[in-house]
């Protein structure tokens, strides 16, 4: 009988499908153990996708093994991505990325390449849709799980699967929860006395920096006689959009480096200096509780990211161009124009010529 998928045949006297391959110019032949053609194909193909197992390691009735199966290729996929000459993956994104995937992978019971269907990504969408997840993030999983899915295709998995490929769209306006700049400055001013406290909220309501960089701070980004701050990479950190970030020093942000930084070791961490490699968790130094605990005394629902997100609306929302505000962040401009393109001021310029 002629098979459907290279390797893939019927031994004579044989109920059971069975597959062929070369591996290290050696052959290779494996039963797999089913009678049906479909099944036969989809086990093939995890075996191919692992990049052909020995022959004595496959078992699909052995669910260690075919874990290992579906694990592996994430962690090749991410390796790949990672040492890539167009726009390499650095490793925090790679890890975050790794997370999504193998959440999707556990949450939808997927050991096998093979197993991944539309059936099964649409049933993942709902499933973080029942956790309360938010719509942006909906979003981000899905273009995680749909740029791991083009890799796969069409060397382990049909190229129709992109086809009935759905991402749920983002929220239209983005992420909406901010603090207008009255309440940042009370927030500001109930947390002096307490400098490191004070750094990590000037960080986020005036300069927008993200939680890694305001960890990763170096002495030497902040160039108080240009009024600048260069978020640029260094021997331990490299910056999301891998490019030298120069956003410029508030008045009321300078003014505060002048006495904090003063007489530091240029080369030093601004927080922590002594704490010089990240261990086990994410951050090298986190003052996620602080701040947190910050908040809830002075009343207000805010977190680390909307610091970030408040640093953009109160410019967007004074008439600073998108373009501006996008170049400040480090983020795309249509991303930019999403999240902070509504709360533009109304444009004079549509009275001209009348």
């Amino acid at each position: 009988m002629k098979a459907r998928f290279k390797g893939l045949y019927k031994m004579s006297g044989s109920r059971f499908w069975w597959f062929r391959y070369s591996q290290d110019g050696k052959r290779h032949a494996v039963s797999l153990r089913t009678t049906e053609e479909s099944e036969a194909i989809t086990r093939a193909q995890a075996i191919r996708a692992e990049g052909l197992l020995a022959a004595s390691a496959y078992s699909p009735n052995e669910p260690a093994p075919r874990r290992y199966e579906i694990q592996g290729v994430i962690d090749r996929y991410l390796k790949d991505a990672q040492e890539r000459n167009k726009k390499p993956l650095r490793a925090e994104t790679a890890r975050v990325r790794g997370y999504i995937l193998k959440k999707f992978v556990t949450d939808c019971a997927v050991s096998r390449v093979g197993d991944i269907t539309p059936l099964k990504i649409q049933h993942w969408f709902t499933l973080l849709k029942a956790e309360g997840k938010a719509r942006d993030t909906l979003w981000a999983h899905g273009q995680r799980l749909r740029s791991f899915i083009k890799y796969l295709v069409p060397k382990y998995l049909p190229s129709t699967i992109l086809s009935d490929f759905s991402v749920p769209e983002p929220a239209a306006l983005g992420r909406k929860n901010w603090l207008r700049k009255g309440e940042v400055t009370r927030i500001l001013e109930a947390a002096n006395g307490d400098p490191e406290l004070k750094f990590a909220l000037l960080c986020g309501f005036d300069a927008g920096l993200r939680r890694n960089e305001i960890s990763e701070a170096l002495v030497n980004w902040f160039d108080l006689e240009d009024g600048l701050l260069h978020v640029s990479k260094h021997e331990n950190f490299v910056p999301k959009d891998r490019d030298l970030r120069p956003i410029p020093l508030t008045e009321r942000f300078a003014e505060f480096l002048k006495t904090y930084l003063e007489g530091r070791d240029q080369n030093q961490y601004v927080l922590a200096p002594e704490k010089t490699v990240k261990g086990t968790n994410k951050y090298r130094y986190d003052t996620n509780t602080r701040v947190r605990s910050h908040f809830v005394r002075c009343g207000v629902k805010c977190t680390y990211h909307d610091m970030r997100r408040s640093f953009g609306s109160n410019r967007a929302s004074v008439g600073v161009s998108i373009y501006k505000i996008a170049k400040w962040l480090g983020d795309r401009i249509e991303v930019t124009e999403r999240s902070y393109g509504h709360l533009a001021p109304q444009d004079q310029e549509i009275n001209r010529g009348v």
